[in-house]
């Protein structure tokens, strides 16, 4: 549905769709599935295969197909210890089935938050890369947000255009059909952090309405470190320059 073009950025080597499958034996064999309950910390990190295993919980991932994201761990939030932060569920976002929505919004109690963050961050030395993502809204019903953004860093709070790299002012996400709404970005978007931010304010209690799904991301050496050929003629340019100074103080 929606699309941002950015030049000059290289098509990364490697790509993960987080579909939040999450299986759980505790569960019945029909539902099979943590339902109402917070994400799994550990959920997209460091993905290497489709299907693995986490204690007794099992993780299932979409690939592109560019492979897999060994150098990005994936970060949820905000999160309160009272009303606990993202969690899960299966139907009735739009069309998709399967979602992260926030659920840290019962009020009086704690830390509630009318926003969801997802955080993409690399290794040193590499990039995370968002290709896009899915939102929903709940009991297939088109809910409007005050904000959908991407921004290459860590969000503030502060600033709230300071690295902002993707902006989509009073969204309408749609549910009813049932549908969705495809956030997409032809040139990705890359960043050593990338952060995915629903600002549903205006919904305040009800931000919980807000499902997302198949984030699609991948991994791409950083574009600010040099290839092993230019860094060495990088540092062969800057000796030479030490010893024409020296030279040139005798």
């Amino acid at each position: 549905m929606l699309g941002v073009l950015l030049t000059g950025v290289a098509v990364p080597a490697r790509a993960t769709i987080l579909t939040f499958d999450i299986f759980d034996p505790a569960y019945s064999s029909t539902e099979n599935y943590p339902e109402g309950y917070g994400v799994n910390p550990e959920y997209g990190d460091r993905v290497t295969t489709s299907s693995s295993p986490f204690g007794t919980t099992t993780f299932e991932y979409g690939v592109g197909a560019e492979g897999f994201t060994p150098n990005v761990v994936v970060e949820y939030g905000p999160f309160s210890i009272f009303t606990g932060g993202p969690s899960l569920w299966r139907y009735d976002y739009g069309d998709l089935t399967r979602v992260l929505y926030q659920g840290s919004t019962f009020t009086g109690i704690g830390n509630d938050y009318d926003f969801l963050q997802i955080v993409l961050r690399a290794d040193a030395g590499f990039e995370a890369v968002l290709h896009g993502f899915d939102l929903g809204g709940w009991n297939q019903t088109d809910r409007t947000v005050n904000a959908v953004s991407v921004y290459n860093a860590d969000y503030s709070g502060f600033d709230p255009t300071l690295n902002r790299v993707f902006h989509d002012a009073n969204a309408t996400i749609l549910g009813a059909g049932p549908s969705s709404s495809t956030y997409t970005f032809p040139t990705p978007l890359r960043g050593n952090v990338i952060t995915i931010f629903i600002e549903s304010t205006n919904l305040g209690a009800d931000s919980e309405l807000i499902g997302i799904d198949n984030i699609r991301f991948g991994q791409d050496t950083a574009s600010d470190v040099p290839e092993p050929g230019t860094a060495a003629l990088v540092a062969a340019a800057l000796v030479g320059l030490a010893a024409r100074r020296i030279r040139q103080a005798r």
